[in-house]
């Protein structure tokens, strides 16, 4: 193939493609991005013949990606997240700023608590840093740390916990106990503090481990050491939806003071006694931004 045929195809094309291969689906990607999906398949197709490759088999309703659509994603992808980094910098730079900070919170979690006052602290000294922050779950946050799309998450003690230590550092910012939410109708909220073992015969809302599997680990672990397995009722797939889904005065949740609707006045809130929650930032080892190690040495302790 001459290389002058890559010219041909466009930035636009690579997005399409890269969405396709995400969704495993011409018909999600084309919800997702918004489009028609004779649009999307159009354009995949031009590709294909501009790249004069096959990235995907067509098989009635479903489509499999080649071994030369693997690689191309993968490469694409890569590509992709470079221009749009150069883009992000390039407007930086036009605003006077020497260097740039990505931040990701949880989108659970009260950002007056810790995030913002920090943010905001370290504006004041260093003016001349863009900061941007962002909110995600918690398996979002940390899988955008993985992928470099971000530079520092904050994130609870029982999830970074899970981060490689030989590719990942931390710092803890606050420690709390965990905390029980339950219906104010639930006996156990006559009790100035709640035990594991007060949780026994207690039914759990959960997070699905679909969406945040070290929330499930944690639950687990913290009953099995006391001898017994909690009695799932109940998934969600965010740490949002627990409190909305109390259904009876038998059903519990687990998380801690730094939860979003935490002291919300609709739900009974009991310490849960021996227990350990906080939240930590985490960052990559190798990251080299002058910005971040600015970041981190601002929080004192």
């Amino acid at each position: 193939m001459s290389n002058l045929n890559s010219l041909n195809m466009s930035i636009a094309q690579i997005r399409y493609f890269i969405k396709v291969v995400e969704c495993n689906s011409f018909t999600k990607a084309s919800q997702q991005l918004n489009m028609s999906q004779s649009s999307i398949s159009k354009n995949i197709s031009s590709l294909e013949q501009t790249l004069e490759l096959q990235l995907f088999i067509r098989e009635n309703k479903r489509i499999i990606i080649t071994e030369a659509g693997i690689y191309l994603y993968k490469e694409f992808k890569e590509a992709i997240k470079k221009i749009d980094q150069a883009i992000d910098e390039s407007h930086i730079l036009q605003g006077g700023y020497s260097n740039n900070l990505t931040i990701g919170g949880l989108d659970a979690h009260r950002p007056d608590a810790f995030v913002l006052p920090l943010v905001k602290k370290f504006k004041k000294v260093y003016k001349n840093i863009s900061i941007q922050v962002e909110n995600w779950s918690v398996q979002d946050v940390r899988h955008k740390l993985i992928d470099g799309e971000l530079d520092i998450i904050f994130t609870v003690l029982y999830d970074v916990e899970q981060l490689n230590k030989e590719i990942f550092d931390y710092k803890v910012v606050a420690e709390c106990t965990l905390s029980v939410g339950m219906l104010e109708t639930n006996p156990l909220c006559e009790k100035s503090e709640i035990t594991i073992l007060d949780l026994k015969d207690s039914h759990f809302v959960s997070i699905s481990p679909q969406y945040t599997p070290s929330y499930n680990h944690l639950l687990k672990e913290i009953c099995t050491s006391h001898g017994f397995q909690p009695k799932i009722t109940y998934y969600t797939s965010s740490a949002n939806s627990l409190i909305s889904n109390l259904r009876n005065n038998k059903e519990v949740f687990i998380c801690d003071e730094f939860y979003r609707d935490y002291l919300n006045k609709s739900v009974c809130w009991k310490p849960l006694k021996g227990t350990i929650s906080g939240i930590a930032v985490a960052w990559k080892k190798d990251n080299k931004k002058k910005s971040v190690r600015l970041f981190i040495d601002s929080i004192n302790l």
